[in-house]
């Protein structure tokens, strides 16, 4: 399937967030307290393991994500799409262990300690049916699955675009808290969105096909265990 322009200018425009995201993250490799989230400096200090796992794990996955939804990627190199997917994987999972345990200490008390569990409970429960699908040789629905995860682990880029505005409207205790909701739950509705217009456009194409045509597409798309597994 060839991309359009629209859909490469999206894919190259979430690529760089994630790159910039990287670059912004990696002050915190420095170990320096100077280099933290003011408000929560001495949480961090004390909880710089987990800390660490969280941003590692999820910088690893939001870098690998885009690069697993390349159609070229997926055809003519499988052996890399499924070793990255499996690395994308274990990131993720990482990241949202250390980002549930995390999500205790965060800035805003009980409202944004509640978001952001849920949001690392999200990224686990996506990337699990994602993997569960591609295992039952299920490729269409490991695809859907696996979009709902990065667009959950792509909270880390909008949390950060939307915090500066939300706070300067609502003051630091309740912009961070709004934030906390506000970073995934779009992101998981574009996700939804994203995924039915798809399958609408596949019903649509499929409608015009032959009956022959029709049931080889089908075929594809409950493939073999042994075969799907190529994909993971």
């Amino acid at each position: 399937m060839m991309w359009s322009a629209r859909t490469k200018i999206g894919w190259s425009l979430v690529l760089a967030g994630a790159v910039l995201m990287a670059l912004f993250a990696a002050r915190y490799y420095t170990f320096d307290p100077a280099n933290y989230f003011e408000r929560q400096r001495a949480v961090y200090e004390n909880q710089t393991l987990p800390l660490m796992l969280h941003i590692s794990g999820m910088l690893f996955a939001l870098l690998a994500g885009p690069f697993q939804f390349r159609p070229g990627l997926r055809r003519r190199h499988r052996a890399v799409h499924r070793a990255l997917g499996k690395a994308y994987v274990a990131g993720a999972i990482v990241g949202a262990v250390g980002g549930l345990y995390m999500a205790q200490f965060s800035a805003s008390g009980p409202p944004s300690d509640l978001g952001f569990a849920l949001l690392a409970i999200g990224v686990l429960v996506t990337t699990t049916f994602g993997v569960v699908r591609i295992r039952q040789g299920m490729v269409q629905s490991h695809g859907e699955w696996m979009i709902r995860s990065y667009a959950l682990i792509f909270a880390a880029i909008t949390l950060r675009l939307y915090l500066p505005f939300l706070e300067k409207a609502f003051g630091e205790h309740d912009g961070y808290a709004i934030v906390a909701w506000a970073c995934w739950l779009p992101n998981l509705a574009f996700a939804e969105w994203l995924i039915r217009s798809r399958q609408a456009a596949k019903s649509v194409r499929s409608g015009s096909r032959s009956p022959r045509s029709t049931a080889r597409s089908t075929s594809t798309q409950h493939m073999p265990r042994d075969s799907a597994r190529t994909l993971a």
